[in-house]
């Protein structure tokens, strides 16, 4: 009678792989909190009502640019900090396409993507960006229901509000990937919620 190989080979002893850790791929709620402490919408909005009061109306909008400029540089260093010190699965398969000789085959739009995500989830109130655009050389999302314009809204009225300079917040943030990561983009606003009713950027490689 034959040998049966197939009995012999299912009993034969194999390896099992064991993964050195849990694989995650959700943010980190720790991270995720210490954005939402540092960055919150009521904190900055305050911060702008506070600088405006009393002057006048043509000022604001400069007062709003300053202030939101220095809040969206600082917002995404902490972010791509953090992002780092807490690194999830996804972000480390990307990172994993980055070969000996360093080629960057998936860094963009993958990566920015991820700081952005981490950015706006920690401190927005849905639980997960809308992202209009993810393609080799563009990277799009949109904002809706934007928590820090009803912020801005409530603190300030809807006349401070409707001037948008809380954009200048966002695409500080996106200049700022762009500058960290040697990036040559150009950076545009699509759509504004006193206009549209949501935000909308776009990141593009040149």
């Amino acid at each position: 009678m034959a040998e049966d190989y197939f009995k012999a080979l299912k009993e034969a002893p194999y390896p099992l792989f064991v993964a050195p850790r849990p694989y995650s791929y959700d943010l980190n709620d720790d991270m995720i909190k210490l954005i939402r402490e540092e960055f919150n919408a009521e904190g900055i909005a305050s911060k702008l009502a506070e600088a405006i009061s009393g002057k006048a109306k043509t000022a604001v909008k400069k007062i709003g640019k300053d202030i939101f400029e220095e809040y969206g540089q600082n917002w995404m260093k902490r972010v791509m900090q953090l992002g780092e010190e807490y690194p999830d699965r996804t972000i480390e398969i990307v990172m994993e396409t980055v070969d000996g000789e360093g080629n960057q085959f998936l860094i963009f739009p993958h990566v920015p993507q991820r700081y952005v995500e981490i950015a706006y989830l920690g401190t927005q109130e849905f639980l997960k960006l809308p992202v209009t655009l993810n393609y080799r050389d563009e990277l799009a999302y949109r904002v809706p229901q934007c928590l820090l314009f009803r912020q801005i809204k409530e603190k300030c009225g809807e006349e401070v509000a409707n001037l948008m300079t809380c954009q200048n917040g966002c695409l500080k943030a996106l200049e700022t990937i762009s500058k960290d990561m040697e990036l040559d983009t150009v950076i545009d606003m699509i759509a504004s919620t006193a206009k549209d009713g949501y935000c909308e950027f776009s990141m593009k490689k040149v």
